[in-house]
């Protein structure tokens, strides 16, 4: 006989975060077994067995949540009778053998019980077995049922509805992983409950005729056109009504619901729901996932659900967050770019600020809203109408008895806007720079709204720019972004009772900092933007590294410009240095110019900069890009644009010492 191992990997965690968020699960059975399905006595078997088991990062599990007690998670183990479809190659289609065990436990064999010899080294497999499922063996992709009718057991999942897959890893063994997703939930009152419907708040399809990605775990589940289901009913398997304190399931195709979902609870003989309760947030119910929730009958309870598109890409947190599309949006509660940092004893998180980068009066909300936060991430909404604009969402912390902002980040709103995808490669140059301004919303030369914000060097929180793309008159004097925090708040950098440090900064994100010298920092320090250089022996050693105050979004930096040894160049880096006076071309009227790329050209707006003083000048006549590198002293090296004495503009990357005081333009590069 051949033996086959069929490895089962398990991956069932809650979803639920805010006041939901899972516990451990110390007191919940471990061992949850699938309820056996009514099928026919086994035939005698033709020679073919399949050994299979579940298996994961824990032997045999099915993880409810990153917990550390051994406890708190559930095994789901084979029942007798358990059938499963596997699927051989038949050209480029499959056909479909049944085989079933009659064993229980984590480890079981299965038998061929169809009249289809096994043949080939790859096949698929999917459980619970269904006579219509096919599968497509080219494009590793399993088409199946997922009911809409299904049965609460207590304590167990419905057998018929907790879908597996898997794909064969050698010519002996498959790798099997649960596909659905879900809610697992008790009811306070579940004597009096007969049924509960499932919906999307969107008419999302729920359950139905599905097509399961094998080759990506990750892939959403397709419902196919002619067989999607809209609701999920579910019933009691046992007793007319459900049980009060019991764990139930009920099983979703993995879905995002935009807007929600709701619960309707039926009693017996009722034609119309005697209670709904409805989550009115984002939820993504992902495959595996589910959301573990208490008492879900209870008052209120799937009003404080929140969860939402996670902006930390691949675990890459930063101070900065792009959204292009409506819903909702999650960020770890960490120090910027610094995700092992955590932030703790946050009292609340507020909107500072919100602008749509114009000199219209904003409504508070109008571009980001329903701020709130857990232990681990800060949540929010946009209007279901995508808003183009920009908002600074600011932690805070009792510090003393009064509230201290202790963090702040950037929300960057721009509807359809995909940095890497619109990212362009100056000439000769190694890595891509975005196509506009950090915070600005277009691209073009013909809109001020390519004018972005303005920082001061090595602060991680942005300021407003200007609204106009050209001032004729002399000195350029621009009009700020009018945003919901009012007028730019100015501070001297030095007083009688303080001088500014970074921890002040941080706690004051949408402050300028003024000055007579033109420092922020009376105290210089030379590596917030993350340029570290020693001089030893004449020679210049470096460290370079996107720091925790960078203000660009996950995947990239500000740039640098150019290493400097006393008042000699020893090394020309990145973004703007080398291109020639013939490579670039000014635009009329002096508001910016186009510089070459591999893709074309990309605009650089003339938009004027914030002075010591905080006064927005030289609109159209005058800009400065800063660079990640520091001159020392409280002076950095930037790019500029100016006019010489005929009207040209002059593009002039060696800057030598731009005083970090005063508030310049970003162009963020891709990060290493």
């Amino acid at each position: 006989m051949g033996y086959i191992a069929l490895l089962v990997t398990g991956l069932l965690y809650s979803c639920v975060t805010g006041d939901l968020e899972p516990k451990s699960l110390e007191t919940q059975e471990p061992q949850i077994q699938s309820q056996e399905p009514q099928i026919a006595e086994p035939e005698e078997p033709d020679g073919s067995v399949l050994r299979a088991s579940f298996a994961g990062g824990r032997a045999t599990k099915t993880d409810f949540g990153r917990f550390t007690t051994s406890a708190s998670y559930a095994e789901i183990y084979w029942s007798e009778n358990d059938s499963i479809n596997v699927f051989y190659p038949v050209q480029i289609y499959a056909e479909s053998c049944k085989y079933v065990t009659s064993q229980s436990g984590p480890v079981a064999d299965f038998v061929n019980q169809s009249q289809v010899a096994p043949s080939g080294s790859f096949f698929l497999g999917l459980y619970p077995y269904t006579r219509s499922a096919s599968a497509d063996i080219s494009r590793s992709t399993i088409q199946t049922i997922l009911p809409s009718s299904q049965l609460a057991y207590p304590g167990k999942f419905d057998p018929t509805a907790l879908l597996a897959v898997a794909s064969s890893t050698s010519a002996d063994e498959m790798a099997f992983y649960n596909v659905c997703s879900g809610l697992c939930f008790t009811l306070k009152d579940g004597g009096k409950y007969s049924r509960i419907d499932f919906r999307g708040g969107s008419n999302e399809d729920v359950a139905g005729a599905i097509s399961i990605s094998l080759s990506d775990p990750t892939a959403p589940v397709a419902t196919a056109a002619q067989g999607s289901v809209k609701k999920v009913e579910l019933r009691p398997a046992e007793g007319d009504t459900f049980a009060a304190g019991t764990q139930y399931y009920i099983m979703l195709k993995p879905s995002e619901f935009k807007n929600g979902f709701s619960l309707d609870f039926y009693t017996p003989g009722a034609n119309s729901a005697t209670l709904t309760q409805t989550c009115t947030s984002f939820v993504v119910f992902s495959r595996g996932v589910f959301a573990r929730i208490p008492e879900v009958d209870s008052p209120g309870k799937l009003s404080r659900i929140r969860d939402g598109i996670d902006l930390a890409e691949d675990g890459e947190t930063a101070n900065c967050y792009v959204v292009s599309k409506a819903g909702s949006y999650k960020f770890p509660l960490v120090m910027g770019n610094d995700p092992e940092h955590t932030l703790s004893e946050i009292s609340k998180v507020t909107v500072l600020w919100e602008t749509d980068n114009t000199s219209a009066s904003q409504t508070v909300g109008s571009i980001v809203k329903d701020v709130t936060n857990n232990s681990r991430y800060v949540y929010f909404n946009t209007p279901s109408t995508l808003k183009n604009g920009n908002a600074v969402i600011a932690a805070w912390r009792k510090v003393g008895g009064k509230d201290t902002i202790v963090w702040s980040w950037h929300i960057w709103v721009c509807k359809d806007f995909d940095p890497d995808a619109s990212a362009q490669t100056l000439r000769r140059k190694p890595k891509p720079m975005m196509d506009r301004n950090l915070g600005a919303l277009s691209s073009s030369a013909t809109s001020p709204l390519s004018n972005g914000f303005f920082y001061q060097w090595g602060r991680k929180d942005p300021f407003p720019g200007a609204i106009e793309s050209y001032v004729a008159a002399d000195g350029g004097a621009g009009t700020y972004m009018s945003t919901t925090g009012g007028t730019l708040k100015l501070e001297p950098a030095v007083n009688s009772t303080r001088s500014v440090t970074v921890d002040y900064v941080i706690a004051h994100p949408d402050v300028f900092i003024t000055s007579t010298e033109g420092y922020w920092l009376p105290s210089s320090i030379n590596t917030l933007w993350g340029v570290e250089s020693n001089y030893q022996g004449g020679q210049i050693t470096e460290k370079v590294y996107k720091s925790l105050y960078d203000p660009c979004p996950p995947g990239w930096k500000v740039p640098r410009a150019h290493v400097m040894n006393g008042t000699q160049h020893v090394e020309l880096q990145e973004a703007w240095s080398g291109l020639s006076s013939t490579e670039y071309r000014w635009e009329a009227y002096g508001r910016g110019i186009y510089l070459p790329t591999t893709q074309g050209e990309t605009w650089y707006p003339n938009n004027g900069y914030i002075t010591k003083e905080g006064k927005v000048i030289m609109v159209g006549q005058y800009c400065c890009y800063w660079s990640c590198d520091p001159y020392g002293g409280g002076l950095s090296f930037a790019m500029q644009l100016l006019k010489d004495m005929g009207g040209r503009l002059l593009f002039n990357p060696i800057q030598y010492g731009k005083v970090n005081g005063e508030g310049h333009s970003v162009r963020c590069i891709k990060a290493d």
